[in-house]
């Protein structure tokens, strides 16, 4: 599983955009990612796989 963090996704502070950040509902892509990982962990006997991401920035320096 790769997630994809990159600018254009879309501001997930924006109400507009398809990523906003809800503070009490997921988003649909929340949605996605949980239901790809109700499948995937039933593959594994400990129900834990490798996810990764990409494009994040991350504080402190949002590099």
């Amino acid at each position: 599983v790769a997630i994809d963090f990159t600018a254009s996704n879309g501001d997930p502070r924006n109400s507009c955009s398809l990523h906003y950040i809800h503070p009490y509902q997921p988003n649909e892509y929340l949605k996605a990612l949980v239901a790809v990982g109700e499948i995937c962990q039933d593959y594994d006997s400990d129900k834990m796989f490798p996810a990764f991401g990409f494009g994040a920035q991350i504080p402190p320096d949002f590099k």
